[in-house]
């Protein structure tokens, strides 16, 4: 009895010096229940993660602003914009690279010109260019400015010349629309895939219709009108804001060391400098139907318009507005645009329904994940989700599962040109478990999905089911021929056929350069008979020119594609003068040259491979031999076909 009641005492004294001290902390910051309204318990919460944010994934400084209600709620800088200096960003003065965010602006001025009905957003955007055209590759099927803004006119993506190596060599957006067309890959309208081009050409559009450079229309149509005076799309910032730029970073092991920033020559696509305050200005016109204090940029048609989901990859998936994007966390509806540059990652959220959003900016490459975690965070912290659990997966489903089962690739990607071979698209590998779960393996990283409805996919571990979910879109013939991420809406992961896999490719090239290894057989065989006076069989003159052309086509490919290629690959500024200079450099030019030659020699060898069957050139062997060279000739120009690999593709 005596040691229950010892035991009891000390329980509750425990209970009492717990009580004592959780009453003599600091309280916790307490999301309003009217989401980031209060500026003390915004600061608070953004004091607690932004710089946990920065720490971890080893970013030097980062601004941000929030808005509720059409009010400004905080400003605030965090970290260094300077790290040699010991420079802090100041939310009010440093500036930023805001990248892709100038998209907003650029469509923007688009949505401008509608309301006003300087254009059709559904007519052929050709009818309004003066000095472009876009080829009628799908008769019947232009492109239009609706599809530009939701990224589905079907190009291809391309990096060449989108950016400069110094502000001298930087040329106009226009002429870099003209001479840089990409390849229409798909009808418009089918699926998106983030165009830089479609953006820049909506640019040339919003000039030739108004006859004003893009650059003045921005300034006196919109930045101007919202008081966005240290905002300046210019490559080359004039002094007074120049030196208030931030130094964008790049972290190199221990520490982050300062780099330059990339030079867009398609500078309505990504190329405008801003600062926190102003780009709140920007978010709360949008956020009050296009209308900031006494400044008004859109109608309230015109922005519901801009900002209503206009298409979607799939029904179940987040879609794209005009120029936004969706995504969906926490079950609430947010309109966003991403920036990035080569140091710089930004941010710009808008709540529509609850009148909330904010914009955030990086200056390290660490940016890009460290604003997908803040913007959790804040959702979580606001706007916190529902319980929700994921379903235990099915082993009985397996079988079924293997419909989705294959091989995968973005389809932002390079299709007809040698710049397919600089960035080859990234593969994701698709498997199912025994437990009725697929598996995605990207970069050697596997990750695995339960099925929640048919088709449609959610993490089993860590994460929000909802930035986690993936969906399988079905073709007409059943079969899963693309899936989208939930909140990904601006590109999809289309099937890739066996043969056009990077493994397979990888294999044939192999196989392929055995083979024609073997030619060398040829002249040792001849060298030995002669060696040993055995004496050769006599053949026809064609039966010698023959396995001279082959021999000759077999030595270019191997030097070629295990040679020359290897070679490409690992210049470094072979490669930045082919994506930067106006033409082609002469050693690359002259490399991609010789498999057109090959290609003459190999059909001739195809000729010859008949010829030696019909006439009976060599025993059986030898012309087995000779026909099974020849396949393997025309398997590598395959290969270095499936890469662009040809001078014509420059």
């Amino acid at each position: 009895m005596v040691r229950s009641l010892r035991t009891t005492a000390a329980v509750l004294l425990v209970l009492l010096v717990l009580l004592i001290c959780a009453l003599a902390a600091p309280a916790a910051a307490s999301a309003s229940t009217d989401g980031p309204s209060d500026p003390a318990e915004v600061e608070a919460f953004f004091d607690a993660t932004v710089p946990a944010n920065l720490a971890k994934y080893n970013v030097p400084g980062s601004a941000v602003a929030v808005v509720k209600d059409g009010n400004l709620v905080l400003t605030k800088g965090y970290g260094f914009s300077n790290i040699e200096n010991a420079t802090p960003v100041d939310a009010d003065r440093t500036l930023f690279h805001i990248g892709s965010i100038t998209k907003l602006f650029t469509w923007t001025a688009v949505m401008q010109l509608a309301s006003e009905g300087r254009i059709d957003l559904d007519t052929n955007v050709n009818g309004y260019l003066t000095d472009i055209t876009i080829p009628d590759t799908y008769p019947g099927q232009p492109v239009t400015l609706r599809h530009l803004m939701t990224h589905t006119a079907g190009f291809e993506d391309s990096e060449r010349h989108f950016a400069a190596a110094s502000l001298n060599e930087v040329v106009s957006f226009r002429d870099y629309c003209r001479e840089n067309i990409p390849a229409r890959v798909r009808p418009p309208g089918t699926v998106s895939s983030y165009s830089n081009y479609g953006t820049t050409l909506a640019a040339v559009v919003v000039e030739d219709v108004t006859g004003i450079p893009f650059e003045e229309y921005l300034a006196s149509r919109i930045l101007d009108p919202l008081g966005m005076n240290r905002t300046s799309i210019a490559a080359d910032l004039p002094p007074e804001l120049a030196a208030d730029l931030a130094q964008g970073y790049a972290y190199a092991g221990p520490q982050n060391e300062p780099i330059p920033d990339t030079i867009f020559v398609i500078g309505p696509a990504g190329m405008i400098t801003s600062s926190a305050p102003d780009m709140a200005r920007f978010l709360t016109a949008h956020m009050d139907g296009g209308t900031y204090r006494n400044a008004t940029i859109l109608s309230p048609a015109a922005a519901r318009e801009m900002h209503a989901r206009t298409f979607a990859n799939d029904p179940r998936v987040a879609g794209m507005c005009l120029g936004f994007y969706e995504n969906f966390i926490n079950g609430r509806r947010i309109i966003v645009h991403g920036g990035d540059t080569n140091t710089f990652h930004s941010l710009l959220a808008i709540i529509p329904e609850q009148r909330a959003g904010f914009f955030v900016s990086y200056n390290s490459a660490g940016g890009g994940e460290a604003r997908e975690e803040l913007l959790a965070a804040f959702m979580n912290h606001y706007y916190p989700a529902e319980p929700s659990s994921v379903s235990e997966p099915d082993p009985s489903a397996a079988a079924r599962l293997q419909a989705y089962a294959g091989t995968y690739a973005s389809n932002r990607r390079n299709y007809a040109t040698f710049e397919m071979f600089l960035a080859p698209p990234e593969e994701i590998a698709v498997t199912v478990s025994p437990d009725g779960t697929l598996l995605l393996n990207r970069g050697g990283r596997t990750l695995e999905f339960a099925e929640v409805e048919q088709g449609v996919f959610t993490k089993t571990a860590g994460g929000s089911p909802a930035v986690h979910e993936i969906v399988f879109h079905q073709a007409a013939d059943g079969t899963a021929d693309y899936f989208c991420i939930q909140n990904v809406p601006i590109m999809v992961f289309e099937r890739v056929p066996w043969y056009a896999t990077v493994g397979f490719l990888n294999a044939l090239k192999t196989a392929a350069g055995i083979v024609l290894a073997t030619v060398l057989l040829w002249p040792l065989l001849a060298a030995f008979r002669r060696s040993y006076a055995i004496t050769e069989p006599p053949v026809p003159v064609p039966a010698r020119i023959a396995r001279w052309v082959a021999g000759a086509a077999a030595l270019v490919l191997l030097l070629f594609a295990f040679v020359l290629v290897p070679w490409i690959r690992a210049q470094g500024a072979l490669i930045t003068a082919y994506l930067y200079e106006p033409a082609a450099p002469s050693p690359l030019a002259g490399a991609l040259t010789l498999p057109v030659v090959a290609t003459v020699m190999t059909v001739a060898s195809v000729v010859f491979a008949a010829l030696a069957w019909k006439e009976r050139y060599w025993t059986v062997p030898e012309r087995v031999h000779y026909a099974i060279v020849t396949v393997a000739l025309l398997a590598l120009l395959w290969w270095a076909s499936a890469w662009n690999l040809w001078i014509f593709c420059l």
